[in-house]
């Protein structure tokens, strides 16, 4: 099956409307919070962590989580 780019537009705005901010764990929607000036996702059913790009080398940096730390 091919898509025109209109169309293939059209399914990626409908996946996102479905997937964004939800738990890739459970679907659950997630909750965003500020954990020591990072914004993290938090899942409020399985209580997963998620971080977007970047916000795991500022954790890291700002040596926030232990397992991180060096």
């Amino acid at each position: 099956m091919t898509f025109t780019p209109s169309e293939k537009e059209e399914e990626r705005i409908k996946l996102r409307e479905l997937h964004f901010m939800h738990c890739p764990k459970c679907g659950i929607k997630l909750i965003e919070m500020d954990y020591k000036q990072i914004k993290i996702d938090r899942c409020s059913e399985c209580l997963g962590i998620w971080l977007d790009a970047n916000e795991l080398e500022q954790a890291r940096l700002k040596k926030i989580f232990s397992i991180l730390k060096k």
